[in-house]
């Protein structure tokens, strides 16, 4: 293997594992100037296709979300010429644990961790955002968002992909407080016990 095929390979694999591509629950919302019928929010189905009006049944299986972007810009041109349209994707993210509103979000690629626990109404008081778990396919990647947010740096770990799910873990110090009660509530039974003798 020579020097420059040596050279690309890692830079090959990096563009390959960094694409994205929707998967089922997705969804791409389209937004057509002074065509509301057409304008709307579609949704991957199960076969990771999507069916938009005037465009019908078009598969987003293996196609990265970049490119699916100017695949659509491309499809709507040749109906419209120089129309003027947006695209942007969703992403539905689940997130768990020591949040206000766990559940499932729709998240604009372009919105990272940050934007979503503000969907989900932010941390409890007993969250514990240093070591925010995030979970993909077998993956598991370890977030500290409050020190990625106090130095500014490192913004790229925020990032979400399509089926990511978020788990807030609780404080340790909580835990240990429920903990304390639980001995003090068991200590004073002990002594009544004791005292009725």
């Amino acid at each position: 293997m020579n020097i420059i095929n040596r050279l690309m390979l890692p830079l090959l694999i990096y563009v390959l594992l960094s694409s994205v591509y929707l998967i089922p629950n997705d969804a791409v919302e389209v937004e057509i100037w002074h065509q509301p019928n057409l304008s709307g929010k579609y949704f991957v189905d199960t076969d990771t296709s999507l069916n938009i009006p005037l465009l019908g049944k078009i598969s987003v299986k293996n196609i990265p979300v970049d490119t699916l972007e100017q695949i659509l810009i491309d499809e709507f041109h040749k109906y419209y010429g120089d129309v003027f349209l947006t695209i942007n994707i969703y992403y539905q993210i689940n997130v768990f644990g020591e949040v206000k509103s766990p559940g499932k979000y729709y998240l604009k690629s372009s919105e990272n961790l940050a934007n979503l626990l503000a969907m989900a109404g932010g941390p409890t008081s007993d969250g514990n955002t240093s070591r925010i778990k995030i979970l993909n396919l077998g993956r598991e990647r370890i977030v500290n968002l409050e020190k990625i947010l106090k130095s500014g740096k490192s913004i790229h770990e925020l990032s979400l992909v399509p089926g990511d799910v978020v788990i807030v873990p609780r404080r340790f110090m909580p835990a240990l407080q429920e903990w304390s009660v639980l001995f003090s509530i068991g200590t004073l039974i002990l002594q009544i016990i004791n005292y009725a003798r």
